[in-house]
């Protein structure tokens, strides 16, 4: 590892480059990269990551619309979770603690595949078969009605699938439920405070936007819920009964308008 001072007498202030070395092999510098297929950029905005998720949910969604009416009802859910939901949940953990104006694209293109996919297609393509002015007199005037975008609020409910939000909060607390009760890695293990008055307690010292300070909050507000004493539970087990709370959660309030519950 090596520190150079540069000057130049156009700048008057003193530039510092540093530049790393492995083996004597200069590591070039980049704004960001990818590393198993999570894009890092260089200040941890996730933004990068965001935009490339975009384009490919973008992609698959495209894709389970054109092929919807060649494949069984009955299969459209499963072809959601295998082609649209694993790419938005891998590591959700890591990035999906940003700042929700950050995912609201996101969380639109989620809403949207679920329309193209279960949304009522007939309903949607009937609005433009026939012209305005050949409609009936009292239905030719195009109100908020007919541009109003299906609700998918019953849609998620009826084929029992999470939201962007519960499925970050799902994933975490899966996540750090196996890394308490396995202690792996133990890497991780060890960044997390464990009260001594109860072990399923976590403790928060420094709150910070990082994986463990975010991890531990989620942590300590769904577990006193569960009732959870120990690590002895199975993890399948914890498991359903996390993804049937978070599904009747979304479910409550408003039949057809989200809250931010």
């Amino acid at each position: 590892y090596q520190r150079r001072v540069r000057g130049t007498r156009e700048q008057n202030e003193t530039e510092c480059a540093h530049d790393l070395f492995i083996e004597n092999f200069p590591i070039k510098k980049v704004n960001e990269t990818k590393f198993l297929g999570v894009v890092i950029d260089e200040k941890l905005s996730w933004d990068a990551h965001i935009t490339a998720l975009r384009r490919k949910l973008g992609f698959a969604a495209s894709t389970l619309y054109k092929i919807r009416d060649n494949v069984p009802a009955y299969l459209r859910r499963d072809l959601y979770h295998t082609l649209y939901e694993s790419h938005l949940t891998y590591c959700i953990s890591v990035w999906g603690g940003v700042a929700s104006s950050k995912t609201t694209g996101i969380w639109n293109s989620q809403k949207q595949c679920l329309r193209l996919l279960f949304g009522d297609k007939e309903a949607f393509l009937d609005k433009f078969r026939t012209a305005a002015r050949a409609r009936p007199i009292q239905n030719q005037l195009l109100g908020e009605d007919f541009y109003r975008r299906e609700h998918t609020k019953p849609l998620f409910k009826k084929h029992a699938i999470l939201t962007l939000n519960n499925l970050y909060h799902y994933h975490t607390y899966m996540e750090v439920l196996k890394i308490l009760k396995l202690r792996d890695p133990i890497s991780l293990f060890e960044q997390f405070s464990i009260s001594d008055r109860k072990q399923t307690l976590l403790i928060n010292n420094i709150p910070a936007n990082n994986f463990v300070s975010r991890s531990t909050k989620i942590w300590n507000i769904i577990t006193p819920k569960f009732k959870l004493t120990d690590f002895s539970c199975k993890i399948g087990t914890i498991k359903t009964r996390l993804k049937n709370a978070l599904l009747r959660l979304q479910s409550s309030d408003h039949p057809i308008t989200w809250t931010t519950n």
